[in-house]
């Protein structure tokens, strides 16, 4: 694949090719960004039981309001449709801020994933209430088990994603960082955390932003602890439950993200420290 004027072509990694299906909901560039153009990647999923349903939603205009769109809309196979150019604003972010930003509308690219989301258990089957009465049910192969980050957020069960999809993602990703030198790689759940849970701890978002903004030579930043003992937990926050003991005064440590005033480390173990407590070396 490839980015021209704005919008993808070509075969992409799961040996699928873009197709084009314009939205009539989006805003006129510039965005509101140094560029004008986004520096920012948005992860959603669709929470509809199809990829055909979800284009069509977000290709719509409905005369009642409340529509949306994005850029990108990715099946379980990777196909991928894009709905609109990189340089076009859609409608995927809503109300949403992070670290100090607002409106990311006007600041990021939309990428929606088919898949439903969470799940809740009926019998050996996995189905939302509504959803169930449509007739969508998945088996225990197809659902990650697992809370999300964000411990309002009380669901435990959710729909997979494929290797294609998050294969794709991370390639689309790549392009996109290339092509538009993008800052920030986040889920919807991350911009609205009153909201939304999406694309929730079923996909690899930590993988994701950890590849995309590591350095071009492949190096992860280093770092020591500068204080006596510092705890290393679960999420970035003194909410999240400690994930082992604390860690040492100068210990060294591997920076693999950073997120409103907080690092992910890797040591012996994986987890989110005071970025105030680390000294980085390199």
């Amino acid at each position: 694949m490839k980015i021209t004027d704005h919008w993808l072509s070509g075969k992409n990694i799961a040996g699928q090719n873009v197709k084009k299906v314009e939205t009539p909901n989006f805003y006129k560039p510039p965005f509101n960004t140094v560029s004008g153009l986004p520096d920012a990647t948005i992860i959603h999923y669709t929470a509809m039981t199809s990829f055909d349903a979800a284009v069509k939603v977000l290709t719509t205009k409905y005369p009642g309001g409340g529509n949306a769109s994005a850029h990108l809309v990715i099946g379980k196979n990777g196909e991928v449709t894009q709905l609109a150019p990189f340089n076009h604003r859609t409608w995927h972010a809503g109300e949403s801020y992070y670290n100090g930003r607002m409106g990311y509308n006007s600041l990021s690219v939309g990428i929606e994933i088919d898949n439903v989301g969470w799940l809740k258990k009926f019998g050996d089957v996995y189905s939302r209430k509504r959803l169930k009465s449509e007739g969508f049910t998945l088996p225990e192969d197809k659902v990650y088990q697992g809370r999300h980050e964000n411990p309002k957020v009380p669901y435990e069960y959710w729909e997979e994603y494929t290797d294609d999809q998050v294969d794709v993602v991370f390639e689309i990703c790549g392009l996109l960082r290339e092509q538009y030198g993008m800052i920030e790689f986040l889920g919807h759940d991350e911009i609205a955390k009153d909201r939304k849970q999406d694309p929730g701890p079923a996909f690899p978002m930590d993988e994701l932003r950890s590849e995309m903004l590591k350095d071009r030579s492949g190096e992860i930043q280093e770092g020591i602890v500068n204080t006596n003992l510092l705890n290393i937990r679960s999420g970035a926050g003194t909410q999240y439950e400690k994930v082992a003991q604390p860690l040492n005064q100068n210990a060294q440590v591997s920076i693999l993200e950073e997120r409103e005033g907080w690092y992910k480390v890797k040591t012996e173990v994986e987890g989110w420290v005071s970025k105030k407590y680390i000294t980085a070396t390199k």
